[in-house]
């Protein structure tokens, strides 16, 4: 079995609630020298290692890994690309949609406090914006009891342990072994609709009480709810993904004036399949035809796959210590 030290330091450590997620994206070949950028990253990297219970981690787009690594890559790392519902599901006469919004570099900088994140942030701004372009910044809010903003328990399901590593860490033997790939979306929320339904009918959108977070039995369950989407098996293997997800408030509107309050979805497998299978279901692009309710109340803004390279994969891409 893999070795929890394999991953990026940071990876498992849950203690984390103060986060910032940063998405960038390459500009034009002819304005980027790969060799300065792997000196940036290396340079953020040993920045935030001197300060101690600070995490950073790095992941990289299908585009940036063959740039940065064009030896080899990840067999199963692709672009996110748009998915769009059938006809028979719609939110307010609008398909369903998960726009894609496909970056290059994202980092994850996250710790137990959030003392330690605004100078490390200025430093990596002050080292990759003249650099890349910064197309996302998302501060995260993760509670105590890892509610969403919706006031439901995220991440319920997720394994803890040893058991974390088949889920989230691509397997021995494979390219990239040791490391992850990754999602990443942000869902806006559209609280004041939501808030709206009655307990009875919140619950049933998610699958789990809200007070105690226990899954629903039964005629309880809907069919549509957020759960019986999210959980499936293929094969009689279970589709589980390892989340680090994180609550996130903007400080301003968004485009339509309405305020920018949701989830910044963040999570780690072992196989693109994972992936897939759970967000063709939450689309209702499957033979039953039947989306995940949650999106008559959150809708998907921005979609980004990544491969999370293991320490060992990074350090020699980026040729530091």
């Amino acid at each position: 079995m893999l070795d929890i030290n394999v991953a990026q330091q940071g990876l498992f450590d849950e203690s984390s609630r103060h986060g910032r997620f940063l998405e960038y994206v390459l500009p034009e070949l002819d304005r980027i020298d790969i060799n300065d950028l792997k000196g940036a990253l290396t340079n953020i990297i040993e920045y935030a290692r001197s300060i101690d219970g600070l995490y950073l981690n790095l992941s990289f787009g299908s585009h940036c890994w063959d740039l940065l690594n064009p030896a080899w890559r990840p067999q199963e790392l692709v672009p996110f690309t748009s998915l769009k519902a059938e006809s028979q599901t719609t939110l307010e006469n609008n398909l369903l949609s998960m726009p894609a919004s496909q970056g290059d570099i994202f980092i994850w900088l996250h710790s137990i406090d959030s003392e330690l994140l605004p100078q490390t942030l200025i430093f990596i701004y002050q080292t990759m914006n003249s650099m890349v372009n910064l197309q996302l910044d998302i501060a995260g809010i993760k509670n105590k009891q890892s509610r969403d903003l919706i006031g439901f328990v995220d991440g319920t399901a997720n394994a803890k342990d040893d058991q974390r590593l088949p889920i989230a860490l691509i397997p021995e033997g494979q390219k990239g072994a040791g490391g992850s790939y990754v999602i990443s979306q942000r869902w806006q929320h559209d609280l004041d609709k939501f808030n709206q339904l009655s307990l009875s009918a919140q619950e049933k959108v998610i699958g789990r009480t809200k007070e105690d977070d226990i899954e629903l039995e039964g005629d309880a369950m809907a069919e549509d709810s957020h759960v019986s989407r999210t959980d499936v098996k293929v094969d009689g293997i279970g589709m589980k993904i390892y989340r680090r997800s994180s609550p996130y408030m903007a400080s301003q509107l968004d485009s339509q004036g309405q305020p920018d309050n949701g989830l910044y979805f963040l999570a780690f497998a072992s196989e693109m399949q994972r992936f897939t299978v759970q967000l063709d279901r939450m689309m209702g692009l499957t033979l039953d035809g039947i989306s995940d309710k949650l999106m008559q109340f959150s809708q998907v803004k921005n979609s980004s796959y990544w491969f999370m390279p293991s320490q060992n994969d990074l350090n020699q891409v980026l040729k530091c210590n």
